[in-house]
């Protein structure tokens, strides 16, 4: 029987890229076309789309004599099913996304009620930030608004959330699947972070699954487990409904869980106060002016301009990973509402070199770049990019070479007594260091004190001598500080 597994297996090759969570597999845009002009040559297929905008419910195909083996067939059979949303899919007038009761989702609306009672409602006070922006997004590009949810259940729209499989923000994207998408991810920026950006990155990754799948049930299993594995699981229990796929243990539990979850955290959400959240303070959604800069600028001088602090200009840019914006033609800035004329009005007044500086640095004997490189916690990469260097062993003593580090940053250090009991906040005296020592306080993480001091996880661990990423109260880091200025 000729049916559709040829277009199907080009469409598999030429989306090889698994969830955002578990794949590794990066496609760039020349191998992209070239299966699309694969499938061109070797079918004729016309594609189903909806006037409104919506994602296509499935695909018309014709073949010529093609032959396949029974195998095939039975992948081709189960996506003939598929090009129809299954007859349990309901959308209720509450909700956009399909939602069904069953013993699994009433499993999640009680464990998400009452043991993760607490974090849940810190996760659906902070959604409050993001929703209204991501809600017109989705919608934007002919989504159900209500597949925000996904971002609850995925970060509880944490921005800095990050899985053990490093996957990031609020969507969790691996950066595979970021780049594919179109998001930066290098060492200034990682737009994974960004509400927006990445919101925009997942509208575009669920409607070609669901255009895939014509099911949001496998839709949304496929972003959390990579299409591949979803089309191997249909063709191995022979079905493209979700909850029957569910039953076996071919697909991960956390994949298997997926869907009920998201169930349940769409209801409660819809509706709290049926579920026992009561009490919520919901923050505010986040509003900001943008600016467009042509130059780089340094975060605390930004802050000055805005009349606010650097934090808060952290905060509404949090795909920025370092002091400044990134070395780029043209970069928009978020800034406090109402605070753009104030903005523009300072920049004009300050001359570019006082936007944003680097360090100066003058080689020594003995130096190396991986070794200047590792004590100010920059990449020797950017290190050589930045300064034009192709041969480090060009590099001589008096050679000058600048270095990005914050001029503001850091003024307050911290320093220790003879007896280490005490430790104190006060002005480095000491010019001759090129260390600060940090008690480490309850709650805090290698990745909070990298970020506080503009120094990378590696680098703290390098200088202290840790093995994991375990640390204690109370105990004594050595931190390198990163002051741009020359001693």
């Amino acid at each position: 029987m000729k049916k559709i597994y040829y277009p199907i297996l080009f469409f598999v090759i030429g989306e090889l890229v698994y969830g955002c969570a578990t794949s590794n597999s990066v496609l760039n845009s020349k191998t992209e076309l070239n299966i699309a002009s694969q499938k061109q040559e070797a079918l004729n297929i016309t594609t189903g789309s909806h006037a409104s905008g919506s994602p296509s419910m499935g695909t018309n195909v014709t073949a010529s004599s093609l032959t396949i083996t029974s195998e095939e067939q039975d992948i081709s059979d189960v996506f003939e099913h598929s090009l129809a949303p299954p007859a349990l899919e309901k959308i209720t007038a509450e909700t956009d996304i399909p939602m069904v009761m069953n013993e699994k989702v009433q499993y999640f609306i009680n464990y998400f009620s009452n043991e993760q009672h607490n974090i849940f409602a810190k996760w659906l006070e902070r959604s409050e930030q993001y929703i209204p922006q991501m809600k017109k997004i989705l919608k934007e590009n002919g989504l159900p608004e209500d597949l925000v949810y996904m971002a609850l259940i995925e970060s509880g729209f944490n921005t800095h959330a990050i899985s053990r499989s490093k996957a990031c923000g609020p969507w969790q994207f691996i950066r595979s699947t970021a780049r594919l998408y179109s998001l930066k991810v290098n060492w200034w920026v990682d737009e994974r972070r960004n509400p927006e950006k990445s919101t925009l990155a997942a509208a575009r990754y669920l409607k070609s699954l669901y255009d895939t799948f014509g099911s949001w049930y496998l839709a949304e299993a496929a972003y959390n487990a990579g299409p591949l594995k979803i089309m191997r699981a249909m063709q191995k229990q022979k079905t493209d409904n979700f909850w029957k796929l569910a039953e076996h243990r071919y697909l991960r539990k956390e994949t298997r869980d997926y869907v009920p979850k998201l169930i349940a955290a769409a209801m409660i959400a819809k509706n709290p106060a049926a579920y026992g959240f009561t009490d919520l303070t919901y923050s505010k959604p986040v509003e900001y002016d943008e600016v467009v800069l042509h130059h780089q600028i340094d975060l605390h001088v930004a802050a000055k301009l805005a009349h606010t602090d650097y934090e808060t200009i952290k905060k509404l840019n949090p795909e920025l990973l370092r002091w400044a914006t990134p070395p780029v033609p043209s970069y928009t800035l978020n800034i406090p509402a109402g605070t753009k004329q104030i903005f523009l009005a300072g920049l004009e007044k300050l001359p570019p070199a006082e936007l944003f500086s680097y360090k100066r640095y003058v080689i020594k004997r003995g130096d190396t770049l991986y070794m200047i490189a590792r004590e100010y916690g920059v990449p020797l990469h950017e290190l050589r990019v930045m300064n034009h260097i192709r041969n480090v062993k060009e590099l001589r003593p008096g050679h000058n070479i600048i270095i990005p580090v914050s001029p503001y940053a850091h003024k307050e250090v911290i320093a220790y007594n003879n007896r280490i009991k005490t430790v104190n906040a006060v002005y480095n005296t000491h010019t001759g260091s090129r260390y600060i020592y940090y008690r480490v306080k309850q709650g805090d993480t290698l990745w909070d004190i990298a970020q506080r001091f503009d120094v990378t996880i590696s680098k703290i661990k390098y200088d202290n001598r840790l093995k994991g990423k375990l640390i204690k109260p109370n105990m004594i880091l050595k931190i390198p500080k990163t002051l741009a200025r020359e001693d």
